[in-house]
């Protein structure tokens, strides 16, 4: 990000442009002409535009302190979801070979939240370093599940419906049911308990599904049913 820009007067009716930024800055891309000059507040050194090379060079060498807009920063383990503040930890913050110290070296800012998403922290220099670096992270969002017990159901065609009780994980109360015959076994819902009705001999499978939400994701179980024909009660119609 460009923090200043500004024209001048160049001997030789020339005309320059003088950048001014901090370390975490990109030297400028655009608007570049013979004589443009970079300065990098942080450190201290200030760059000429070569035309020849195309690239910026610096005059001199600065306070001394070394920018941690290019360091190699390694985030630590994932973090997610579970309705309390959560703070994303750095394993590691290097420049080449060396490994910094936080506190002394760099600070962290930004690392915290309590809602699920992309955030970016931002890795500061202090004392012999200089400059920001910002590195996105997420809070991901926590793992919800649903399970039905008992997941087996053994029924008779014409005969009384079976029940199985949810047990969701997660914040989650959207919760939908369907199956795969609907000729053998048909499902509701209901709180927490599934109704599954049989309808004809044979089997089918009986999925209940939690919706994912805001801070939740979802996930499904199911119901193995398994209908029986019903039984001839022995009797004729005719001599």
């Amino acid at each position: 990000m460009i923090r200043t820009l500004e024209r001048r007067a160049y001997t030789g009716n020339l005309l320059f442009c003088k950048f001014t930024g901090n370390s975490g800055d990109s030297k400028p891309t655009t608007g570049i002409v013979t004589g443009s000059s970079f300065l990098e507040v942080d450190t201290g050194i200030e760059y000429l535009f070569d035309e020849v090379s195309g690239g910026w060079v610096a005059q001199n060498t600065g306070n001394g302190k070394t920018s941690v807009a290019g360091a190699t920063v390694t985030l630590g383990s994932a973090v997610a979801y579970d309705g309390t503040e959560k703070t994303k930890s750095v394993s590691s913050v290097k420049i080449g070979a060396s490994t910094l110290t936080v506190d002394t070296d760099y600070t962290i800012a930004g690392n915290t939240a309590t809602e699920p998403g992309t955030y970016v922290m931002q890795i500061v220099g202090v004392g012999n370093y200089c400059g920001y670096k910002d590195v996105e992270w997420t809070l991901t969002k926590g793992s919800g599940g649903i399970v039905a017990s008992p997941d087996t159901l053994s029924l008779e065609e014409d005969g009384d419906a079976g029940t199985s009780t949810i047990t969701i994980t997660g914040d989650g109360t959207a919760v939908s049911v369907s199956t795969s015959a609907a000729d053998v076994a048909t499902a509701t819902i209901e709180d927490d308990t599934v109704t599954v009705t049989p309808v004809g001999a044979g089997s089918a499978t009986i999925t209940v599904t939690l919706a994912e939400n805001e801070h939740y994701t979802g996930g499904t179980d199911t119901i193995s049913v398994t209908v029986a024909a019903a039984e001839n009660d022995g009797e004729n119609d005719g001599e």
